[in-house]
């Protein structure tokens, strides 16, 4: 048989009866699908379903760390602590997700990395912040801050009475986010004097509309500072000389070292912040006031400033400064002769 018609291995073995071709190993988007339909009709606490939670949570696995890999590097955490916290709230998330809204293709890994990227990155914020606050707190302040939407009290009043003291009242209530107007100084809080109430009262303390204009400024201004993202207002009073030991402003380079964050990163965190106070402010009224003869007038010309029209000395007696006066010659000239 010549050797251009010998047949191959492979097309002998294909071509040999009996013979099945193998279907194609499935991908991970398949079998997740096929976990997240299994995982539903199984009955709870089952065996096969914890196996089944196993397994799926082995091919998230890969999206979580290269998710957790990010975060620690923008916030300078531990990206195995990251990690962990994506498990945790990721773990029974397919309780909550429909399978087979899109054919062919499985939407479960971008479900879970959403819900995991938002746990690291509140877990980092917590790690990196000064201040850490306890479970417990945040659910009284959850409470105290219902009680003041219905009641119409003040968060600090809530707070009050529920039996924390002054310091943790300062700390999570209206006294570190906000100041005392003029008005609430001269009233008082709940009925109660104290020493600046009566030096109110005495006249020591300076209550002219122009004084009660630049407090009710200052408020919106501090209100407007506080509401702004935690970053953004950490660089922005950093920039200012607020909350600073020694009083004075601090440089980017030296505010990006105790942050750990790029330079170009804080300088665009105090441009946005000083942005959106500026337009919380020109909404309320307290933007920089325009002169009122300005207003609705074209732009004119200068005038013209007034000339020397005397006529300036030239040739080379004019570099000097100099003018010499014009003598005439007693002598008779070569031309006149």
């Amino acid at each position: 048989m010549p050797a251009c018609a010998r047949p191959s291995a492979t097309t002998s073995h294909a071509a040999r009866p009996g013979t099945a071709r193998l279907p194609p190993a499935p991908t991970p988007d398949d079998e997740m699908e096929a976990l997240l339909h299994l995982l539903r009709e199984l009955p709870d606490g089952c065996p096969e379903q914890r196996r089944a939670e196993g397994r799926l949570v082995q091919l998230i696995q890969p999206h979580i760390a290269r998710a957790a890999g990010s975060i620690a590097r923008a916030w300078k955490v531990s990206a195995q602590d990251l990690e962990q916290e994506g498990q945790l709230a990721t773990h029974k998330a397919w309780r909550r997700f429909t399978p087979g809204r899109a054919p062919g293709r499985c939407l479960y890994p971008a479900y879970v990395l959403r819900l995991a990227r938002q746990a690291m990155e509140r877990a980092a914020a917590a790690e990196r912040s000064a201040v850490h606050v306890t479970r417990h707190a945040r659910r009284k302040v959850a409470r105290a801050k219902r009680a003041a939407r219905s009641t119409g009290v003040a968060v600090s009043t809530a707070l009050r009475a529920q039996g924390l003291d002054e310091a943790s009242i300062l700390s999570l209530g209206e006294g570190s986010i906000s100041t005392v107007s003029l008005n609430h100084l001269l009233e008082g809080e709940d009925g109660r004097d104290s020493a600046a109430n009566a030096e109110a009262r005495l006249g020591l303390v300076d209550t002219t509309t122009a004084q009660q204009a630049h407090v009710a400024e200052r408020d919106a201004a501090l209100a407007a500072l506080y509401r702004l993202p935690r970053l953004q207002r950490e660089v922005v009073q950093a920039l200012a000389g607020f909350s600073r030991g020694d009083g004075l402003p601090a440089t980017e380079r030296t505010l990006a070292q105790e942050l750990r964050l790029p330079v170009a990163q804080v300088h665009d965190l105090h441009v946005r912040g000083l942005a959106r106070l500026r337009k919380e402010l020109d909404a309320l009224g307290h933007g920089p006031a325009l002169p009122n003869d300005t207003a609705g007038k074209l732009r004119r010309h200068r005038e013209a400033a007034p000339r020397d029209v005397r006529r300036r000395p030239a040739g080379p007696t004019a570099q000097l400064g100099l003018e010499l006066l014009r003598v005439e010659s007693r002598l008779p000239s070569l031309m006149g002769a």
